[in-house]
């Protein structure tokens, strides 16, 4: 399924109010540090997604919405 999102990594909150921050470009929670970036509280995961999307931007390589493919 073709993902829209702007950014490369974004929130995703589970049914237990916990936050991960998820990786469009690979479709994993996202790595940092050796530590896998879930179980946290929103504002954790929002400043951490914040960086990550600062040091590694979306790739233009990966995955195109259908508008981009006509």
């Amino acid at each position: 399924m073709p993902t829209t999102s702007r950014v490369r990594f974004d929130l995703v909150c589970d049914p237990t109010d916990h936050w991960t921050v998820w990786d469009h470009d690979i479709e994993t929670p996202a790595c940092f540090g050796g530590e896998i970036l879930h179980g946290l509280s929103e504002s954790q995961a929002k400043q951490l997604a914040k960086i990550l999307n600062e040091i590694y931007p979306r790739s233009s390589t990966v995955r195109k919405t259908n508008s981009t493919l006509h």
